[in-house]
C-alpha cells in the first residue's frame, strides 16, 4: 500500500509541536514568543491529526468489518497506554476522577477516546444523512458550540472531546477526501487563505496572552488546519515500500508526557532549556516503541 511520505514527515513535525504545548511556559509567562508557540501555532497539531484520521477513514466507513477492526485496535492502544501511565496519575486522583480518566483519557490520551467517539458519530450520522454538506454543517455547529463553551469557562472536558472537537475535524477531513478539495482548490487560493488564517490565529493567541487565557479551541483553526493539510497533500510524495515514520510520530505523541513527568520533569516556567532533552528522549523511546510494536501491535 502506498504512503504519502510527505504527510508522514509532517506528522513528526506536528508531534514536536504537541511537546511544546505540554511543557510550557517555554520562556516564562511574560514571553510573547513562547506564548505564540505553545498557545498559538502548536495548537494546529491535534486538529490536523483528527483531519488526517477523517481523510483516511472513508474506506473503513464503507466496510463494517474493517471499521470494527480499526476501532478495536484503537481501543486496545488506548487501554495499553492508560495502563502505562498509571504510575503517573494513580496516586493523585480520587475514584470519581479515575472514572473520568478511564472514559475521556488522561492528559494527552484524550485524543484516542475522542477519535473513537468522533468516528462513531460520523458513522452514525452517515446512516441517516447522505448529504456531506449537511454532515459538515453539523460539525461546524458543534465546533462553534465548543468554542463558546470554552469562553464561558466550562470545564475543559465538557468541550474538548470527541463531540465538540474531534468530530468537527474528522468530518472536515472526510469532506476534503470525498470531494477532492485538495485538487479542486488552486494553490494560490490556498496560500492566500493560509496567510489570512495564520494572521487570525496569532490575533486570537495574542488576545489570550493579554488576559492569560489558555485557549484549547481557536476559531481560526477550523480554517487554518484544513488549508495547511491540503497544502501538504496537494502534491503527494508516494512510496510503495514500508516505512514507520507515521508510527514514529505517534510514538512521540504518546510517550512525551511520560518523559516530561517521570524522566525529565518540567518546571513551572523556562522549560525551553528542557525542550531539547525531552524531545531527544521522546524520539529514542519512540524508536524503541516502534520496534516493539512490529511484534506486539498494541502500542501504535
Amino acid at each position: 500500500m502506498e504512503r504519502n511520505i510527505r504527510l508522514d514527515y509532517f506528522k513528526v513535525i506536528l508531534s514536536f509541536l504537541v511537546i511544546t504545548v505540554h511543557i510550557q511556559d517555554l520562556w516564562g509567562e511574560e514571553s510573547l514568543l513562547g506564548w505564540f508557540i505553545s498557545n498559538g501555532i502548536a495548537r494546529i497539531a491535534v486538529p490536523i491529526f483528527f483531519i488526517i484520521s477523517g481523510y483516511y477513514i472513508i474506506q473503513k466507513l464503507n466496510n463494517s468489518q474493517v471499521l470494527k477492526r480499526y476501532l478495536l485496535h484503537t481501543l486496545i492502544v488506548y487501554i495499553v497506554w492508560s495502563v502505562i501511565y498509571l504510575p503517573v496519575y494513580y496516586d493523585t486522583i480520587d475514584s470519581r476522577s479515575f472514572i473520568t480518566f478511564a472514559l475521556l483519557g488522561y492528559y494527552h490520551l484524550w485524543f484516542l477516546p475522542a477519535l473513537l467517539m468522533g468516528i462513531l458519530i460520523l458513522k452514525g450520522i452517515k446512516i441517516f444523512i447522505k448529504n456531506d454538506s449537511l454532515v459538515l454543517l453539523i460539525g461546524i455547529l458543534l465546533f462553534i458550540s465548543g468554542y463558546f463553551m470554552e469562553n464561558i469557562e466550562l470545564p475543559y472536558r465538557t468541550f474538548y472531546n470527541g463531540v465538540f472537537f474531534g468530530f468537527p475535524f474528522i468530518s472536515l477531513g472526510y469532506y476534503i477526501r470525498n470531494h477532492n478539495l485538495e485538487r479542486s482548490i488552486k494553490t494560490p487560493y490556498l496560500c492566500v487563505i493560509l496567510f489570512i488564517s495564520l494572521i487570525l490565529l496569532f490575533t486570537e493567541s495574542y488576545l489570550g496572552y493579554k488576559v492569560r487565557f489558555y485557549h484549547n479551541i481557536f476559531m481560526s483553526l477550523y480554517l487554518l488546519c484544513p488549508v495547511l493539510f491540503m497544502c501538504v497533500i496537494k502534491v503527494p510524495q508516494l512510496i510503495s515500500k514500508p516505512n514507520n515514520i507515521g508510527k514514529f510520530a505517534a510514538g512521540i505523541y504518546f510517550v512525551h508526557i511520560l518523559v516530561a513527568t517521570l524522566i525529565i520533569p518540567i518546571s513551572e516556567t523556562n522549560n525551553i532549556y528542557k525542550l531539547p532533552s525531552i524531545t531527544i528522549v521522546s524520539i529514542l523511546l519512540s524508536i524503541f516503541i516502534v520496534i516493539i510494536n512490529k511484534r506486539i501491535k498494541i502500542f501504535l
